[in-house]
């Protein structure tokens, strides 16, 4: 399916109900739902995903709070972080894993400077608690959409065009919901799932590629 905006949605949805009119089914009823599946579409898939700068972080500070952009209040998860450590490593830094809470306090360090980091809440704990004055990090997080679609022209880009039919599959689930239509109900919901799962993998998870893959094997064998 195309690339979809709020006003093509909003008739999409109407089509299949055939509820043409507004009187049962207010433009802003249905709004406020096509807006829900946005947001929910971006949580199923974390498909929107942003690179927050956290900048001059003070030495010995190992909580940090993902409150250093805008977009950060609307953070879900962190996928990855890198350590900025000089101009010299921009625009990119060193990769930090991911670790278990449990673990810290038990991993062997060898330097002062961040070397792995977990997820609590709305902060990062950092480990080891670096010595330096300040430090950088760069944090790659999947978030909510930062806006809401509100005119007819408004397109759901923090989600990439496949994704948009799930949209229209959901807010149609839903509007059937309101209008106790249950069997239409099931069936776009249904749908929805049907789509999106599959989408999630094939255009938005991202899987490191085995080294085997890009060997140059020693032998060829013709069969």
């Amino acid at each position: 399916m195309a690339t979809l905006n709020l006003g093509i949605i909003r008739s999409l949805v109407r089509g299949a109900l055939n509820e043409t009119t507004t009187t049962t089914l207010t433009n802003t009823e249905l709004n406020a739902i096509i807006n829900d599946g946005y947001k929910e579409v971006c949580a199923k898939t974390g498909c929107y995903e942003v690179r927050i700068n956290v900048p001059n972080i003070t030495s010995g500070v190992k909580l940090v709070p993902l409150s250093y952009a805008a977009v950060s209040n609307y953070v879900m998860r962190v996928n990855y972080v890198e350590y900025y450590r000089t101009t010299s490593d921009s625009p990119y830094g060193y990769g930090l894993p991911q670790v278990y809470p449990q673990t810290i306090g038990h991993m062997p360090i060898d330097t002062y400077v961040p070397q792995f980091w977990f997820q609590w809440g709305n902060f990062l704990v950092v480990e080891t608690n670096p010595d330096a004055g300040t430090y950088d990090l760069f944090v790659y997080a999947s978030c909510y959409p930062s806006t809401v679609l509100s005119a007819d022209a408004d397109v759901p880009s923090c989600a990439p065009p496949e994704l948009h039919e799930s949209i229209y599959f959901y807010a149609t689930a839903f509007a059937a919901i309101k209008l106790k239509r249950w069997a239409d109900v099931a069936v776009f919901y249904n749908r929805y799932i049907d789509t999106i799962q599959p989408r999630k993998y094939e255009y938005v998870m991202k899987f490191p590629e085995n080294r085997v893959w890009h060997d140059i094997p020693n032998r060829v064998i013709t069969q």
